[in-house]
Formats: C-alpha cells, structure tokens, sequence
C-alpha cells in the first residue's frame, strides 16, 4: 500500500505502516533481541567501569544506539524495496554508517531531551502548551535517524545536517504533521516508562548511577528496533506521497 496506492486515506496508511513495521520487527526478531541484550550488557560493562558516570553512559549508549539504529533501518528498507540483503551485507553497510548515525543518535538524544520537558515536566507550568509541538519534534528526530541512515544523495560530511532539514522539510508537509504526532505520542510511551521506573528504583535502594542506567538502557535497547522499523517504513510513506504530487 505505501509505494503502490500514495492516495489511500491516511489513517488506513498509518496502521499498514504499523502492520508493516511490526512484520519486519517479528521477520528477524531473533537477530534484533541479540542486539538489544548485547547492547544492554556492553553499556552495563561500560557502566561499571566508568562508575556510571552520566557522561560515560551517554557516549556508550549513542554509540550502541547508532550501530542497531543503522542496522534496523537498512535492514527493513531492504525489505521494503524487495531487494533482501544477506546480513553479512546489512552487518557491513551498518558498520560504514555507524560513525555517522551515532552523531545524529547524539544529537537527537540532546535535542528529545529538551522536548520532553515540555512534554513531561513542565507541562502543568506551560498550560500543555509544549506538549504537541513536543511529541511532533520526537516525530521529526524519529524520521533524521531513518534519513541518515539511507540516504545515499549527499556526501557523508553534509547527511548528518541534511538528515534534520530533510526531517523538517517533511514535517513541513500539513498532512504529515497529523503522522508525525501519533508517532511522537508512541516514542512518549516508553519514555513515560523510563520517568517511571527513575520515580521507583531509587526505593529498592539504588544509587544514583545504577538508577539512570537500569531506568533507560533496557527500555531504550529493547523498544528501538520495533520503533526504527516504524520510523522507515513512515519515511517511505512520506516520500512516497511526496512523489505522488509531482
């Protein structure tokens, strides 16, 4: 439906992208469960020897992030233009776009974490104000991942800049504004989670190093291949009905 029917309604779109991401996510669940387990175990082994200092848990888990943020996204945007890689291949391409996926991963951590004050913490002192544009920027910094770890028009030196602007161009577009909420309402979830479980650990008598890692690391390793898959196939949406209005 989303490269052969760009017309459909949107709202019958957006649950075949969401069908689509999660036959993708359970095609190689086995491979993307390996990496959220590794993941978590390497920023555990980071962790405790930088004695969960917050700056090394940030650099540890950019890093991790940006090898399966690329591995996901080539994986699944193989699937949907029927060109199946073996993962030897998707193993070799992440590798050459981890450097540069791992700058956009930081920069989007930055930046989401400026929104989800808005979203989460200062809500009742702003009227809610902040909350929709909040849960649109988690949207648009889902989709910057996704063209950065793709997008094959721009030297490597200019992807990570245009990956925000290519975002930002399609967020332009009003009916994609609508996607890019829900979308941003779906990443608010485990976030919420992550908040929670920061309220909660610190009573079961955890420092506060531990308590930043076991709060964020195993939801964010374990919730980001079923999230990246979402966010490729909603990029070809977007690019698909961008193409259809030529």
């Amino acid at each position: 439906m989303i490269a052969e029917e760009p017309k459909r309604p949107r709202a019958e779109r957006f649950v075949a992208i969401v069908d689509a991401s999660l036959e993708a996510w359970a095609a190689h669940w086995p491979i993307y469960l390996g990496l959220a387990f590794a993941s978590i175990a390497l920023q555990f082994c980071v962790a405790a020897a930088a004695h969960y200092d917050g700056a090394a848990l940030f650099v540890a888990g950019c890093v991790f992030d940006g090898f399966v943020t690329a591995f996901v996204t080539i994986d699944v945007a193989e699937r949907f233009r029927e060109e199946p890689r073996s993962m030897r291949e998707v193993f070799r391409a992440s590798l050459v776009r981890w450097p540069l996926v791992t700058a956009v991963v930081a920069a989007t951590s930055v930046v989401a974490s400026a929104f989800s004050d808005w979203v989460f913490v200062n809500a009742d002192q702003t009227y809610g104000v902040g909350i929709l544009p909040g849960l649109v920027a988690f949207g648009i910094l889902g989709i910057a991942t996704v063209v950065a770890s793709i997008d094959d028009t721009r030297p490597w030196y200019l992807l990570p800049g245009y990956a925000f602007v290519r975002s930002i161009v399609l967020s332009g577009i009003w009916p994609n504004l609508g996607r890019l909420l829900l979308a941003g309402a779906m990443v608010a979830v485990p976030m919420m989670l992550q908040l929670l479980l920061q309220q909660w650990l610190p009573a079961r008598g955890l420092h506060a190093g531990e308590n930043l890692f076991w709060s964020f690391v195993p939801v964010d390793a374990l919730t980001l291949a079923p999230f990246q898959a979402f966010f490729t196939y909603l990029y070809f949406d977007f690019v698909a009905r961008e193409a259809a209005k030529r």
